[in-house]
């Protein structure tokens, strides 16, 4: 039993040293969802695939890169990554394969590439339901290092400008519309042809799909690469216990955001101690600093940008 924990807590410690080292926001969060538990709460009419492209610093704005899918029902959606549960079934396999006391090569196991994921791919462990559990009620859960943080809020109001100019995007004619959100401005490309109010994330509200969407400084870009009707394929929500899922506010989740890149380690322990060792804070800077096998980690990440600044 003792070295079955033993393997089962060094992929964990892995993937927590893994998270320090890139990502983004919500993004590169430790894959521990149970892809069973999971609950039926629509039936999904039409898919819309994108691809997102993100920054994980503001100096280098180096790209990063997740594989988004929207789903539309009749009285509800849901926005997620698909890497991100692509990266879940992987890591589940792996607990159960790695806990077993006799398999080998448990160290260094990384489950993204496991999963098949690039260099310059990352998941995003935010999912966004609208509609959900009522009308004009938006449901947001996201996963930070080890836990799901959930919060409701209403069903955000955008305040769209529509301009003249148009592109081709998939085929389909798209008018452009600027609007600014929560500390970002926005420039987004949609089809009134396809009659769906919505777009990637939190936008919705245009006479039309969007198909594109960026802010204006660079940092987050979603493009469609398609769209599929559905045959009743259902709109799931996962199901956690109280230990692993904590009821929040949107802005309790932006000050955790907002640690992750002031004093991660410090987050780290807010979120779970159980996995992180030992550790003790630095007098010099009253941060926290990690102790695993000997190596000490304390460190200030580059600024993250956030999709939500206020």
């Amino acid at each position: 039993m003792a070295l079955e924990k033993k393997y089962y807590n060094y992929i964990r410690i892995c993937v927590v040293i893994f998270y320090l080292s890139c990502g983004s926001s919500t993004y590169s969060q430790e894959p521990t969802r149970d892809v069973r538990k999971k609950t039926s709460i629509g039936i999904c009419k039409y898919k819309i695939f994108y691809t997102c492209r993100f920054s994980k610093d503001t100096i280098k704005k180096e790209p990063l890169y997740d594989k988004h899918v929207l789903k539309i029902g009749d009285t509800l959606s849901h926005y997620s990554s698909m890497l991100a549960d692509k990266a879940d079934s992987v890591w589940y396999n792996l607990r159960e394969t790695f806990i077993q006391p006799n398999k080998n090569g448990a160290d260094g196991i990384n489950p993204y590439e496991k999963a098949g994921l690039g260099q310059n791919e990352c998941p995003n462990y935010e999912d966004v339901f609208m509609g959900y559990p009522y009308e004009g009620i938006s449901t947001v859960m996201t996963r930070i290092i080890t836990k799901e943080f959930i919060y409701e809020e209403p069903v955000p109001k955008f305040k769209w400008k529509i301009l003249s100019d148009t592109i081709t995007i998939s085929g389909y004619k798209c008018k452009k519309a600027t609007t600014s959100f929560r500390g970002r401005d926005y420039e987004v490309w949609f089809t009134p042809f396809i009659p769906i109010r919505q777009g990637p994330w939190k936008f919705n509200g245009l006479p039309g799909l969007i198909l594109k969407a960026a802010d204006t400084k660079g940092y987050f870009e979603w493009i469609a690469t398609g769209i599929e009707k559905s045959n009743n394929e259902g709109i799931y929500i996962y199901r956690f216990d109280k230990v692993n899922m904590q009821k929040t506010t949107r802005k309790d989740v932006l000050n955790l955001l907002n640690k992750q890149w002031k004093d991660p380690i410090g987050l780290m322990f807010y979120v779970n101690q159980e996995i992180l060792g030992t550790g003790y804070k630095d007098e010099k800077t009253g941060k926290l600093v990690l102790v695993y096998r000997g190596d000490t980690y304390n460190y200030q990440k580059p600024y993250i940008p956030q999709l939500e600044l206020e």
